[in-house]
């Protein structure tokens, strides 16, 4: 299994008023260091968590289609799933029709046949043969929005990391360790399995 992420989040789950406010800073100086500050504690909270915090395109690469006829997504909440692509022993790619799997949005969210259907059983490209494109996160609408003890875990690695700046791997890299208060914070909200 490979994930990798197709289309980066174009909004963060903290804003840079919250973060300033956080912060207790007034002057702009430096809101491109929170900025980045923002996005380095946001994909923390993501690997903490198991979730997506920020609505991104993700891209699922699997070798074959799984025999338990179930595809699990990682990184929940599940907003929409765009297409499933496969490539048979020739390299020849074709999409599986929406009407041929059902979508569970739960968490973990789960693909699998539809009724009286099975995933295709020809045989597949030896590798990487199965593409599933999704697009998972909060998008701050209805449900779907960051729950309040994450954005508070969220604010608060941004001020440790801000006071503590050596502890910052080089280039905006996740720092080595969390704040006990920060994963108390996350802890309810890990999805096991992603």
């Amino acid at each position: 299994m490979n994930l990798k992420i197709i289309t980066q989040p174009t909004s963060e789950p903290v804003t840079l008023a919250e973060a300033k406010d956080q912060l207790r800073i007034t002057h702009d100086n430096e809101d491109s260091y929170i900025t980045r500050l923002i996005t380095v504690a946001r994909q923390a909270a993501e690997t903490h968590t198991g979730r997506a915090l920020a609505s991104a395109t993700f891209e699922l690469t699997l070798d074959e289609f799984p025999e338990s006829q179930e595809i699990i997504l990682p990184y929940p909440p599940l907003e929409s799933v765009t297409s499933i692509k496969y490539r048979d022993t020739d390299g020849i790619e074709a999409t599986l029709d929406i009407a041929d799997y059902i979508v569970y949005d739960d968490m973990p969210a789960k693909i699998v046949p539809a009724y009286n259907e099975e995933f295709p059983g020809i045989e597949l490209y030896p590798i990487g043969a199965v593409k599933i494109r999704y697009v998972a996160g909060y998008t701050g609408e209805g449900e779907l929005v960051v729950p309040e003890e994450i954005k508070q875990g969220i604010l608060l690695l941004i001020a440790d990391y801000y006071e503590y700046r050596e502890d910052i791997l080089g280039k905006g890299h996740i720092p080595k360790t969390v704040p006990f208060g920060v994963k108390a914070l996350f802890s309810p909200y890990w999805v096991g399995g992603s």
